[in-house]
């Protein structure tokens, strides 16, 4: 048989796999049901059908779990503190099975699949029973209840820990989670008469109850060790505001200063606080519940705007009005953000004026998270950035936090795509600290989208111009820059300190096995063209060894291969070159203490003097790039340098900024002995959230343009290129547009330059209005929006029969 199980709740209905030719099938799936008040007495029933494609599938028994008595088990509060004593989430860097199947149900709150593999919890040995054929169904469903639930009828809920195959589930499922409990239900058989004498099969379920409260503290919990630098279960100031602000909180300076002076006794406060992950947990919550409170205010209005829509609060939790409290499945109705394909999604901040004040460093004002209206709110989310349901900046804090929760449950690991999300927040264009930022941050004289919160760039060969969209983590990377421009010592460190630990944590998640199941979401999600990938997806052992993927020969040729005098990119990339430096300082790289000799470092010092007044390329690779970086020009490697630094940000608003981010930052020196263009340098400039960067050539080895030199690995990051005075002359179409601020979308083997006696290239420059492609215009609509660009053939319009 095929056999596959049908889970309700009331009207809430999952279904799992089909498993093909079994009698006893593992299904391995978790489910996640939301209980809600009046479903505290309800039984959740489940049916076995055999799939049939021929006669329509056969219906082969049920079985019934009644809820009250998992709901009695439930983990209890602390009475003092409201805290739940649950098991901590599993380490990021702790790796699962893959699963070999995908599950079909999903979330009722989810536009996308929510189901986790249960791997390790292995099938119960069944008993061995007197008939000739068995005909047991082992379901080790995990139905997680959200909120309350019936008593169970003897006859039918029969908990069996004294059987050897329990134990051993029971066994995977403490290992996995104590709380889960594992059930033996009986199957009652479509033809009961007939097969009950010769078959007992039963379903096998590990269930537990949990209350949103204790779902939300075990969320809160996952995040603090993702920004807890010391790893030693506290957190100060700095780590406890980039926590919030990658939620998009708009908590006042003063709000967070109140959460340590509240615990200043248990902690010896001092100029340096720090907090238990328990005590954040405490304020966070309490924080939730006020904010929650003051979203009630339409209680008092019922009656006297009775057009007008309202919200329930039951237990702090809201619910829709209308009773049936279970949120849209699908969200087929909603209207996706890149449904227009000529316009961005993305906001901008219109300002009638620009000037340079922000690239002094100016201290940042107290309650500088603080939104226009003056609320404070603990999470401010558009969308989740787990299961990308919308509009969820309509609901309570409470509600967004426990939505994000339960998304987060099925595997604990998932609260690191928080932080590696898109730029979801509501507010990101009004906080008070963005804003300043921006508003203070020069973009020449180009004003098309000046003062964007985003990132302009133009497609080389279409003239298309988009805005990138920024990363959560660029976001915070260019926040915490800008806080420590003017901060005090030790807060410098710890600055310093979490970037860092950010970027090794990072690097070692990605490194992991598990992550490659983060693959086909992040191809989805980038709309990443696969075509000219080398190996398929299933090939890639991690997720880093896909980011750093190589391509199908001749994906990137190389512009006149035959012609050494033409320089060409060496990544696919947003770029800014300047033909002398004093440019480049004016328009572009504004750090107070730039200098070449900086840059250099101890590497190549001596060298520095070759490169006053000479030229500089820039070249930025975002996370949705192709992240081998290739030779610009034929000659011979000189011994590639490390030199170690920081991992700030590489974002064009942080290369703005005062503090000098290609001198401070870790970085590999590569000279190059060129035939036709003196000495080259090539610097490797790692950043945040860069696990590290592999040169892959060595030392005296004959190099040519668009071949190899290295790779890095998870991150943004950039390159730059030194050419010595007048030994050659950037394309004008690249200059042009840096000269206004506005970087250029290049492919790797493109021409970017020439020797000065040498035309440049024409045919990588940009086509002629008429001679451009829907299908070009798409793809650098891809690259530089990544998930915001539509498919091409969701552009194309159908033909209509006459």
């Amino acid at each position: 048989m095929d056999p596959f199980v049908v889970a309700s709740l009331g009207r809430k209905t999952f279904r799992t796999r089909v498993i093909r030719h079994n009698l006893n099938p593992v299904f391995e799936e978790k489910m996640v049901f939301q209980v809600m008040r009046y479903e505290q007495n309800y039984s959740m029933s489940f049916s076995v059908v055999d799939r049939d494609k021929l006669s329509g599938n056969d219906f082969v028994g049920t079985a019934s779990l009644a809820l009250p008595e998992i709901i009695s088990q439930a983990p209890d509060a602390d009475p003092e503190t409201g805290l739940y004593r649950l098991p901590d989430p599993p380490e990021p860097t702790h790796s699962l099975p893959t699963p070999t199947n995908k599950s079909r149900f999903r979330l009722p709150m989810s536009r996308s699949s929510s189901a986790t593999s249960l791997n390790k919890l292995s099938r119960p040995i069944m008993h061995s029973r007197s008939s000739q054929t068995s005909m047991h169904s082992s379901s080790q469903n995990d139905p997680t209840t959200g909120s309350a639930s019936a008593p169970p009828e003897p006859d039918k809920l029969t908990p069996d820990p004294y059987h050897n195959g329990i134990e051993q589930a029971e066994e995977h499922a403490t290992a996995d989670d104590p709380d889960l409990k594992v059930y033996t239900l009986p199957l009652a058989l479509k033809n009961k008469d007939r097969w009950e004498t010769k078959h007992n099969p039963q379903l096998f379920l590990k269930v537990k109850y949990l209350p949103y409260t204790a779902l939300r503290q075990q969320f809160w919990r996952a995040m603090l060790k993702q920004y807890d630098s010391d790893e030693n279960a506290r957190v100060s100031k700095i780590e406890l505001t980039t926590m919030l602000d990658t939620l998009g909180s708009t908590l006042k300076e003063s709000t967070i200063d109140g959460f340590f002076q509240r615990f200043a006794g248990d902690s010896n406060y001092s100029p340096d606080p720090l907090m238990t992950y328990d005590q954040v947990v405490i304020c966070l919550e309490d924080q939730l519940q006020k904010a929650t409170y003051k979203k009630t205010w339409g209680d008092k209005m019922r009656g006297v705007m009775d057009h007008a829509h309202f919200s329930q609060v039951l237990n702090g939790e809201k619910q829709p009005s209308s009773g049936s409290g279970t949120p849209p499945m699908e969200g087929n109705s909603e209207v996706p953000l890149n449904e227009r394909a000529d316009r961005t999604a993305v906001p901008a901040i219109a300002q009638d004026a620009l000037d340079s004040a922000g690239e002094l460093g100016d201290h940042l004002e107290k309650d500088d998270l603080v939104d226009g209206s003056g609320e404070e709110h603990v999470i401010e989310i558009r969308e989740c950035p787990l299961c990308h349901q919308p509009r969820l900046n309509k609901r309570s804090d409470a509600d967004i936090v426990t939505h994000i929760a339960t998304c987060a449950s099925q595997d604990w690991r998932q609260v690191n795509h928080i932080v590696m999300a898109g730029f979801v927040t509501s507010s990101e264009a009004q906080r008070k600290w963005y804003s300043k930022v921006i508003t203070k941050i020069s973009y020449g004289g180009y004003k098309l989208g000046a003062n964007s919160a985003n990132i302009l760039v133009q497609d080389r060969i279409t003239g298309q111009i988009n805005e990138e969209r920024m990363s959560v983590y660029v976001r915070l990377g260019i926040r915490l820059l800008y806080k420590g421009l003017k901060s005090r010592d030790m807060e410098k460190k710890r600055i310093r300190k979490m970037l860092r630990n950010l970027s090794y944590k990072q690097g070692k998640k990605y490194d992991d096995p598990n992550s490659a199941r983060d693959i086909p979401g992040f191809v989805d999600f980038h709309q990443l063209d696969m075509s000219e990938v080398l190996k398929p997806v299933d090939q890639f052992r991690n997720f880093n060894e896909f980011f750093y993927r190589e391509l199908k020969p001749g994906a990137r040729p190389c512009s006149a291969p035959r012609n050494p005098r033409i320089i060409v990119s060496p990544a696919d990339c947003r770029s800014v070159v300047f033909n002398t430096l004093d440019e480049a300082t004016t328009i572009w790289v504004k750090g107070r203490d730039f200098t070449i000799e900086r840059l250099l470092g101890d590497a190549y010092l001596e060298d520095a003097k070759r490169y006053k007044g000479g030229a500089l390329g820039i070249f930025r690779l975002a996370p949705q790039d192709y992240h081998r970086f290739h030779i610009p020009v034929d000659g011979v490697m000189g011994k590639p340098k490390l030199i170690e630094g920081e991992y700030y940000t590489v974002n064009p608003m942080a290369i703005r900024s005062a503090l000098d981010v290609y001198g401070e930052n870790v970085r590999y020196i590569v000279p190059i002995d060129s035939v036709a263009h003196g000495r080259v340098i090539v610097v490797c400039v790692g950043a945040m959230m860069v696990g590290s960067t592999v040169i892959t050539r060595k030392e005296g080895e004959k190099v040519s343009r668009a071949e190899e030199l290295g790779y890095f690995k998870f991150g943004g990051s950039t390159l730059l290129l030194l050419f010595e005075p007048g030994a050659m002359k950037f394309d004008e179409d690249l200059t042009d547009n840096s000269s206004g601020a506005l970087e250029t979308l290049l492919r790797v083997g493109m021409s970017i330059g020439h020797h000065p006696d040498q035309l440049p290239y024409t045919p990588d420059m940009r086509k002629d209005e008429e001679n451009v492609t829907l299908e070009e215009r798409q793809e650098a609509k891809r690259r530089i929006e990544g998930s915001l660009a539509p498919n091409v053939s969701d552009l194309v319009s159908p033909t209509v029969a006459k």
